[in-house]
């Protein structure tokens, strides 16, 4: 997830799908063991904001690629989710309206092109996860597993959507409630993504100009 602009339109779909999973781990609340659970708990939340951690393993890579970044969402569905390192890029959603910019060496460039489209579909998405309607999303079976340490299991169910992910394991934090403590993307046996985030605030108010302006 370096960049879109370096890969195929094939590969840069798969990213866009992959990026609106990850855009809604951190809303999740602790849970009773049941879908009211986790729609009880995103009524709650009126912004967020988070660091993360980004560990991209693959068979060709000695050692995972790590990036950095942060997001934030306001209510009822703004959304900034930004990459500082090593390659700086900026996600935004307000009112509707999708923008994706790109740092080069001087100055933000926005990304045109039909990925916004896609952008605009998977944010439709997020909607329904962000108010834990696991249940209801046409390209996953979720299945909630209680343990030591409770997990949201995501299984697609569509053949295509299979090929480019196997399974999202969401782990949320014990110690921390309300914030999510992982997750994990496995994409083939060993070709997987985690995200782990940190520093995590909850509905504390936000500028505006955080989600339409890239700086």
């Amino acid at each position: 997830m370096r960049g879109w602009r370096e890969t195929p339109i094939p590969a840069r779909r798969r990213d866009v799908r992959l990026l609106g999973l990850i855009l809604l781990l951190p809303f999740l609340l602790a849970w009773d063991g049941s879908w009211e659970g986790f729609r009880e708990a995103s009524r709650r939340i009126t912004s967020l904001e988070a660091r993360f951690v980004q560990k991209k393993t693959l068979p060709i890579l000695a050692k995972p690629f790590v990036s950095r970044g942060r997001f934030l969402f306001q209510s009822p569905g703004s959304l900034r989710w930004e990459y500082d390192d090593p390659v700086r890029s900026v996600l935004l959603s307000h009112r509707g309206v999708v923008k994706r910019y790109l740092r080069d060496e001087a100055a933000w460039r926005e990304e045109p092109g039909s990925s916004l489209s896609i952008m605009q579909t998977v944010l439709a998405e997020i909607v329904n996860w962000q108010q834990g309607r696991f249940d209801a999303n046409p390209h996953f079976q979720a299945t909630l597993v209680s343990g030591a340490e409770p997990r949201v299991i995501l299984v697609p169910r569509e053949t295509s959507w299979r090929k480019m992910i196997r399974q999202v394991e969401l782990t949320p934090s014990r110690e921390q409630t309300g914030v999510m403590k992982s997750v994990r993307m496995v994409e083939e046996e060993r070709s997987f993504t985690l995200i782990e985030f940190h520093q995590v605030r909850l509905n504390r108010p936000l500028p505006g100009v955080l989600f339409t302006d890239v700086e």
